[in-house]
């Protein structure tokens, strides 16, 4: 509750658990503090009460062992209750109590506090804990719900400019106040997740609004005047602070690093250069046409300072404008996508699609939940079984009980004036609301004839070991009697390594590839992975470069991280010495769904991405792609999973405490 709570999450990275044990004087009273939530009802006598406890609790020697860590934890949040700002946090947990239990919560603290004796005053405790999380367990699910919807409804407001500045102050305000709050009402990893969360929708804003704010002087080269908006931002006192100086604020020299002296403005131009490695604003100019609209090669759904791509209306472009479209999905659940389809082919447009035979029939392959085909992939069914000549649909299993079709790209051919041309769009995103909605996810698209040529080779390869649809298919596993498409040129060269353009599966070459990129990189290699499950030889590859002194960091899904055998190979790299992050989604549901590998950054390097999760299974029984890039899209991919990095926190690892028999390769897409 300490002042500087304002600029923490601003400075530093979102909030952890760590970050939630604060403790010290209240912030003052904010906008979210006045809901009616947080005032004290039917508790007369209660704050005096709180009063006296806070000060016994701070000056108490009360030695409490370990077998005591709730009531030690209480006696924690007690010491910050002495103001009424402080008291508004804990608001929600007395009012919760029923008259006779406020009632005996008041006496038992009178009765602690003037005891003299140790025993007595570990029984009122132990009688005061309990009452306390009684209106905790109570209370707890009423605030959280409240906070989320106190900050989505700001999240809404903050889009709209004129309101953006009201917004931020709402955001610094809510700061000061939602580390103590978890504190207080936080007791399972669901709810920290959710916390963690908000932080990041609470940095969003903050960042959005001082980048704007900031942003003309960044491309100036001046120093803002000290009373303006942008030089109180970056004079406030906190900024100098131990915090600040690993925080996003910086003033950098060619000699030295410093931190800008909030009573010096009269710097050169020169020196002047401020940088938030925590922002992303997709700044790649790079663009493509696609029916008529000029696009970003490389989007994103949900980006962490503000709003994403719709690439659900983008895909909906490319169909229109297509007279020839070709399709590898695992999900469909895209409303706009499924339309633009339907009414191209009533138009006399050509569709080709390979769906993944588990969500064309989940209930023949046992899927968890009842679950059933999607509406959206219902109508391209009804579609073809209509008779439709113009759409081709086709069903893949993948390989052994446990493989998929999981690739996810389509090709676009475009007819212009002079013949047509073709785009590829592929990336990390399913054809689903989630993934456009809660997901961190990357589509690309790409106008290189020899990529498309080769994503086109492997497209009729899958064809030709996919089955046309019916209604009456068994998961029956595909036949292969032919070589799956590869480079053979090895046309990528990356620190004299040679690259595919492209790889696909099963068993065709992915893996190697990632291990040549790891292996290349002289600089750095960040890989960020929904699922992480290396296999022991890229494992080897991975320990090898570090101790070479390559310096490796790993992100990763916060829900894949809850598996034992992922969790084991997160510990093995980082014992080796790699950085190690796990991140949750974009949304509420959401998760990090990328599939990056990217070797020397900006720095003349390389990216992989596509549909391939780092596992065995990934590689050996799914049908997935992967394309290899360097800019203008390693810029805009390194960039992006720096900033998701920054919002990453160390993983739990007491997991591995748990059997470790598992198979480090599970069933994962």
């Amino acid at each position: 509750m300490k002042n500087y709570w304002a600029f923490f999450l601003l400075i530093i990275a979102p909030l952890t658990a760590t970050a939630m044990e604060t403790t010290g004087p209240t912030a003052p009273e904010t906008s979210f503090l006045s809901q009616p939530l947080f005032t004290l009802s039917g508790a007369s006598g209660l704050s005096s009460s709180l009063q006296g406890l806070s000060r016994w609790s701070s000056n108490t020697s009360l030695n409490l062992n370990s077998e005591d860590a709730k009531t030690a934890g209480w006696v924690e949040v007690l010491k910050d209750a002495s103001t009424p700002e402080d008291q508004r946090l804990l608001a929600p947990l007395f009012n919760a109590l029923n008259s006779k239990s406020k009632a005996q919560l008041k006496g038992r603290i009178r009765a602690l506090i003037s005891s003299n004796n140790s025993q007595r005053q570990k029984i009122l405790l132990s009688q005061i804990t309990s009452l306390l999380e009684k209106g905790r367990k109570k209370s707890a699910d009423q605030v959280l719900g409240f906070l989320k919807k106190y900050a989505d409804d700001m999240a809404k407001d903050s889009k709209h400019p004129s309101l953006s500045r009201e917004s931020f102050e709402k955001a610094k305000s809510l700061d000061q106040i939602l580390g103590p709050l978890a504190k207080i009402y936080v007791r399972n990893p669901s709810q920290t997740r959710e916390i963690n969360n908000l932080s990041q929708t609470i940095a969003s804003i903050q960042y959005q609004h001082i980048a704007k704010t900031l942003e003309p002087y960044w491309a100036s080269g001046k120093n803002p005047e000290p009373n303006s908006a942008a030089g109180k931002i970056i004079s406030d006192p906190a900024f100098n602070s131990d915090t600040a100086r690993k925080g996003p604020l910086w003033l950098k020299s060619t000699e030295t690093q410093k931190v800008m002296n909030p009573n010096d403005f009269n710097l050169r131009s020169s020196e002047l250069q401020i940088k938030f490695p925590h922002l992303f604003i997709p700044t790649h100019s790079d663009l493509i046409k696609i029916g008529g609209q000029n696009v970003k090669r490389t989007l994103f759904p949900n980006v962490p300072n503000g709003t994403g791509d719709d690439i659900p209306a983008i895909l909906a472009a490319g169909n229109n404008v297509s007279n020839a479209t070709q399709i590898m999905l695992y999900e469909e659940t895209l409303d706009e996508d499924v339309a633009s389809i339907t009414q191209g082919l009533k138009q006399g447009k050509k569709f080709e699609i390979i769906a993944d035979y588990s969500n064309l029939f989940p209930e023949k392959m046992g899927r968890k939940g009842n679950r059933s085909r999607s509406p959206q992939l219902q109508k391209l069914v009804d579609e073809y079984n209509s008779g439709n000549p113009n759409l081709k649909l086709y069903a893949l299993k993948g390989l052994g009980s446990i493989g998929i079709q999981h690739a996810k790209f389509r090709i676009w051919n475009v007819p212009h004036f002079f013949g047509s041309s073709q785009i590829l769009e592929t990336g990390s995103y399913n054809y689903s609301t989630h993934s456009q909605q809660n997901n961190w996810e990357n589509v690309v698209f790409i106008d290189d004839k020899k990529i498309i040529a080769l994503y086109q080779a492997f497209f009729n390869w899958a064809k030709s070991v996919a089955r046309p649809y019916s209604d009456d298919l068994d998961p029956q596993e595909p036949t292969i009697n032919s070589p799956i498409p590869a480079d053979s040129s090895l046309g990528q060269n990356f620190n004299g390594a040679s690259l595919p353009i492209a790889s696909f599966s099963p068993n065709g070459g992915t893996g190697d590839a990632w291990a040549k990129i790891i292996s290349a990189s002289q600089k750095d290699a960040l890989i960020g992975m929904f699922g992480f499950y290396p296999w022991p030889d890229l494992v080897a590859t991975i320990v090898s470069k570090l101790n070479s002194g390559l310096s490796i960091r790993v992100l990763s899904d916060i829900h894949q991280s809850h598996n034992p055998a992922s969790i084991a190979d997160m510990k093995k790299v980082k014992d080796a010495g790699a950085e190690v992050r796990v991140i949750a989604g974009a949304g509420e549901t959401g998760l990090f769904h990328n599939k990056l590998v990217i070797g020397d950054g900006k720095n003349g390097g390389i990216v992989a991405t596509g549909s391939t999760n780092m596992s065995f299974n990934g590689n050996r029984h799914n049908f997935e792609n992967t394309i290899y890039l360097k800019d203008p899209y390693l810029g805009a991919l390194a960039d992006y999973l720096e900033a998701l990095w920054n919002m990453g926190t160390e993983p739990d690892y007491s997991q591995l405490s748990a059997p470790q028999n598992q198979n480090p390769n599970n069933p994962q897409k």
